[in-house]
């Protein structure tokens, strides 16, 4: 899905409103920030690292504060623009 000329706060509304349980946004040609729904928490991680993270967490071999405890983070706060 690709929202051009929207603010990212609404675009993480309408992932939220989809029940998507981690949104990527790419950051760079070389890092992604991956937010988690429930807590708006972001991680940043190298894109080769993106889709191996979100598969520990969805198969259940980590928690979000296991990923969230090994990377550079921050907390979005409102996702209201």
């Amino acid at each position: 899905m690709l929202f051009v000329g929207t603010s990212i706060g609404k675009r993480y509304a309408r992932t939220d409103e989809l029940g998507v349980p981690f949104a990527i946004t790419v950051d760079s040609i070389s890092s992604v920030t991956i937010r988690e729904r429930d807590s708006k928490d972001q991680i940043r991680v190298d894109v080769e690292e993106a889709a191996p993270v979100v598969k520990s967490v969805t198969d259940g071999h980590k928690t979000w504060a296991d990923v969230w405890a090994n990377f550079p983070h921050h907390s979005s706060g409102s996702v209201e623009d």
